[in-house]
């Protein structure tokens, strides 16, 4: 049964003016994670069914990769291996997170309900503070803390609690057997709450409300209906929000929620039969099964799933509310067609591709010394006037707004070899023995023959003679 929300409010006055007004911040201290109706409900659910997937980290993610946030946990109860599993949680949101202010959770293990594998909640909720991109609203603590810059509440941010009975599986490796339940998949989706992936509209009798003390939270206001009707826009302990609460036809409006879903509309959790804490908080589990790279916050865990990845879709929903994701980091790079080599000059294009996130709305990237102007990722670039000698090409980029923001990718392409004169078989600049050597284990070659340095398309005596009289001189162009 729902649960009063039981808070108090403490008044802060705000030292500056946001916008035109000078606005009052206001938190709720939470009494437990699943305080509100549309919290926790019955938590994570367990699926019985194997589902043998597996949804690994992101590649660019490893023990090199910057941490841009950080994570100060304190465990109840926790054995040994639980705690490792859900280090390896955190560590992985601490990647994808950017926050100047720790993120504390409270973690308990402990008897749940009979099917029930977890269940977590902000502890804190803020609103009218600097740096909220929406008045009167409130925002969980951790992403409340991120966008202020300072931390506006003295308790933990997240409380979280994982049920002891369950078959949990707590390797790292995602492979979790039939019959288990992977931990590290049901912490990542526990903390995916405590950071803000949590409304306020819940369900009874027929009716519909949104809001705690008729505030909204930050999630709230990306949803909608089937037909683009945002819920904010209907009326408090209405049946029309009660009816759209239970039309299975919910919908996220956030524009990166939507490019997480390929331009669509990311689908929530809305059954016709209400389930507290699952609905409305979730994303729909019959539209990202598991296996989907969205499936992380659906409101159940098969057995033999693991997702270690939050998905396009989870990660632009935080994003539309204003998490900072991954801070700047360059998460690829792509290769385009390579010019041959120009044989006035000896040099040759390359075009490559970049991809990155989260960089700096100012300055320019620099290529290998090169700077080119900042659109968007990914991001085409073409490298002109480069030596053409047969090397492999090591690729260095940086922005110039966040040096720190930078990445070397080693043998990146292979330029081709060098046109100064067609003696240099080797590309390294001089006619040597090392041309001779690569003309002779060509020799007899009749069409298109690369150690052709006289023209006609064969190796013959005549390349020979060609090589051994510009023996020991260097190219010139």
């Amino acid at each position: 049964m729902p649960r009063s929300f039981l808070a108090s409010y403490v008044l802060f006055a705000l030292a500056s003016v946001w916008g035109h007004s000078l606005f009052a911040q206001r938190y709720f201290g939470i009494e437990h994670a699943c305080s509100h109706p549309s919290a926790c409900g019955d938590g994570l659910m367990a699926l019985e069914e194997n589902a043998f997937s597996y949804t690994p980290a992101p590649a660019w993610i490893d023990e090199f990769t910057e941490r841009d946030a950080s994570f100060l946990v304190t465990y109840s109860n926790f054995p040994a291996e639980a705690i490792l599993a859900f280090d390896a949680a955190v560590d992985l949101w601490s990647a994808f997170l950017t926050s100047d202010i720790t993120i504390c959770i409270d973690a308990s293990w402990e008897t749940l309900t009979v099917g029930t594998l977890a269940q977590a909640g902000p502890n804190n909720l803020h609103e009218n503070f600097q740096g909220a991109a929406f008045a009167d609203t409130y925002y969980a603590a951790a992403l409340a803390n991120a966008l202020n810059g300072n931390d506006l509440s003295p308790q933990s941010d997240i409380a979280c609690s994982f049920n002891s009975t369950a078959n949990w599986y707590f390797g790292l490796d995602g492979q979790a057997p039939a019959g288990h339940y992977d931990f590290i998949t049901a912490a990542l989706h526990e903390i995916g709450h405590g950071i803000g992936f949590i409304g306020s509209a819940y369900f009874t009798n027929g009716f519909g409300f949104l809001g705690t003390a008729n505030t909204p939270y930050v999630y709230d206001h990306f949803t909608e209906t089937i037909d683009s009707i945002a819920l904010l826009d209907l009326s408090n302990g209405s049946s029309a929000l009660g009816n759209a609460l239970t039309s299975n036809q919910l919908y996220w409006n956030g524009s990166s929620g939507a490019e997480g879903v390929g331009g669509g509309r990311p689908r929530l959790h809305a059954p016709s039969n209400y389930e507290p804490g699952s609905s409305y908080s979730h994303l729909n589990e019959s539209t990202y099964p598991a296996g989907s790279p969205n499936a992380l916050m659906t409101p159940a865990l098969n057995a033999a799933e693991s997702n270690h990845n939050p998905g396009p879709a989870i990660l632009g929903m935080f994003e539309d509310m204003g998490w900072v994701i991954g801070g700047c980091e360059w998460t690829d790079i792509t290769l385009g067609p390579q010019t041959s080599c120009n044989e006035d000059l000896g040099t040759y294009s390359q075009e490559i591709t970049l991809s990155y996130q989260a960089g700096p709305a100012t300055g320019l990237i620099q290529v290998n010394g090169a700077l080119y102007l900042t659109t968007e990722s990914p991001q085409t670039i073409n490298l002109t006037g480069l030596e053409a000698n047969g090397l492999p090409v090591d690729i260095s980029v940086q922005f110039t707004a966040e040096a720190s923001c930078n990445a070397v990718y080693e043998n990146a392409f292979i330029a081709p070899i060098s046109c100064g004169c067609l003696t240099d078989l080797s590309g390294n600049g001089l006619t040597e023995v090392q041309d001779v050597l690569l003309l002779l284990a060509d020799f007899g070659c009749l069409e298109e023959c690369s150690g052709d340095v006289t023209g006609d398309g064969a190796s013959t005596i005549e390349d020979v003679l060609a090589i051994l009289s510009a023996f020991g001189q260097p190219c010139m162009l």
